[in-house]
């Protein structure tokens, strides 16, 4: 009767009302997550076909009839190096530190701001260094606190001093703009009609940066391999809160609003940087050992909210057990008033008000160590991030029940291979990196890597990646060689079978 029982439990239905699990952050038709659906994250897949996926995001947020673009647009600057999304990113500096000094209201479709970057410059000799920028109009570009010449060509904002840049070298740039953020398709998002910061009915703002969506709202070095630490300084009219990164330093009072400074002093990737206002709850607590945990909930949330997170400083205490400790100062959600959309903004997850529960939020959980702590060398290797959030989930949902997990496993293994997905796991089209093969095939791979290493090596090898590359990037060879490590045999062949 138990075995039973789970298989009816875990059964993937694929006839039903279109909604997809979708990004590190999950899309969702209707907010009955764990009541509705057996699947281990907040929706259960549709069955598509290679050549017409279905990709809702709600009943009423049908993707364009137009889809994205595929082909890599065409950029100015020197790339970072991503050969999967050659258009994002930067080389020749590293940042240290971004400096967002902004103004808004959600009633003003417009972002008043100004950006002070401050970093090093890692190239030999560069003559110009490019930025990430999509649109608005640029006030005044400061270098080191002088005037400096500069071009926005295309998405790049080309920064020419009148000496060229040398290795070692310091700098600090400020840019102050204003205007209304471009709405534009991303290619890699193919449910959303466009990334980057959003104004909601003239009450809230949220932000959806994953995988390119941080160009469109302040300037940066748009890719994971470029990591910093960030401070906020937003001013909003009164009675709204600001919500960011790590910790609230201090809120001020003025005759033109409210001001709140956030800092968050780990490492991060531009894509997970959040600014979210509305109105909200302020709640805090702490896991059994000690991690601080704080959140802020709209009263559309609250309910839901305090039945999925019951159980969150037991799940965050798990996590550091199997993988090491939690990486940061602070962990904690953020409600809005988004369509169907959650995403790992480190320490503060972006939670959807009608996506809210349990599996939504222990899936965001471990992204903190699969995604935010230790991110990705190339979106090429997105099943990395979404395969092991979706396994962690899993097993938490089980409680690691080897029976029940390799249940759900199995009907997962069914879906993926009914879904009819054709590209290798490890190289998904851009159109489709966040598939249901990205999230449910990825989960398959993590757990018969599991099954081959057994877990002694598996977590062992877990929490050495972690340890070693924590705080910055790895690419999947780089992983591959860490469980290698751990397991004391060759695993190239188990890896290329999987993703090539």
């Amino acid at each position: 009767m138990k075995k039973q029982a789970l298989q009816a439990k875990f059964k993937i239905h694929l006839q039903i009302a279109p909604v997809f699990v979708i990004l590190g952050f999950l899309l969702v038709a209707c907010g009955e997550d764990d009541a509705a659906t057996p699947t281990p994250i907040a929706s259960e897949p549709v069955a598509t076909t290679a050549a017409t996926p279905t990709l809702f995001a709600s009943p009423t947020a049908v993707p364009s009839a137009t889809p994205p673009p595929t082909e890599t647009p065409p950029f100015a600057g020197i790339s970072i190096g991503d050969p999967y999304a050659p258009e994002l990113g930067n080389a020749g500096y590293d940042v240290w530190e971004y400096d967002l000094i902004m103004q808004l209201d959600p009633a003003v479709e417009n972002i008043d701001a100004t950006v002070q970057i401050s970093g090093e410059v890692t190239a030999a000799e560069i003559e110009t260094l490019s930025l990430d920028f999509v649109g608005f109009e640029i006030a005044e570009v400061l270098l080191d606190n002088r005037p400096v010449a500069y071009t926005h060509l295309g998405d790049k904002l080309i920064i020419q001093p009148s000496l060229p840049f040398t290795a070692g070298q310091m700098f600090t740039i400020s840019v102050a703009y204003s205007g209304n953020p471009v709405e534009r398709p991303s290619r890699y998002v193919g449910f959303a009609s466009s990334v980057g910061m959003s104004f909601v009915d003239g009450q809230s703002i949220y932000v959806l940066s994953e995988p390119d969506g941080s160009r469109f709202w302040f300037p940066n070095n748009d890719h994971p391999r470029d990591k910093a630490t960030y401070r906020f300084e937003i001013t909003v009219p009164q009675g709204l809160t600001v919500v960011a990164n790590g910790r609230l330093i201090q809120e001020i009072e003025s005759e033109i609003g409210r001001t709140f400074i956030w800092e968050h002093d780990y490492p991060m990737a531009s894509y997970l940087a959040t600014v979210v206002v509305g109105e909200f709850e302020r709640i805090e607590d702490a896991s059994p050992d000690g991690i601080f945990l704080r959140h802020y909930v709209n009263d559309v949330a609250q309910t839901e909210f305090d039945s999925a997170t019951a159980d969150l400083g037991e799940a965050i205490d798990w996590m550091s057990d199997r993988f090491g400790p939690y990486p940061f100062e602070a962990f904690g959600y953020v409600t809005a008033d988004v369509s169907g959309v959650s995403l790992e903004t480190q320490t503060m997850v972006l939670l959807a008000n009608n996506m809210i529960g349990q599996r939504t939020v222990m899936h965001e959980l471990a992204h903190m160590w699969f995604g935010d702590w230790v991110s990705l060398d190339s979106w090429q290797q997105m099943w990395r991030n979404e395969g092991f959030a979706t396994y962690v989930q899993l097993m938490w949902e089980t409680q690691d029940d080897p029976e029940d997990l390799q249940l759900a496993i199995e009907s997962f293994r069914s879906a993926v291979e009914e879904n009819g997905d054709t590209f290798p796991l490890g190289d998904p089209p851009p159109g489709q990196l966040f598939s249901f093969k990205t999230y449910f095939g990825g989960a398959v791979f993590v757990h018969e890597l599991r099954q081959e290493m057994g877990d002694e090596a598996f977590f062992g090898g877990l929490q050495n990646y972690f340890a070693t590359y924590g705080g910055g990037t790895a690419s999947d060879d780089e992983f591959r060689e860490i469980m290698e490590a751990a397991h004391g045999a060759p695993l190239d062949e188990f890896f290329a079978e999987w993703l090539e």
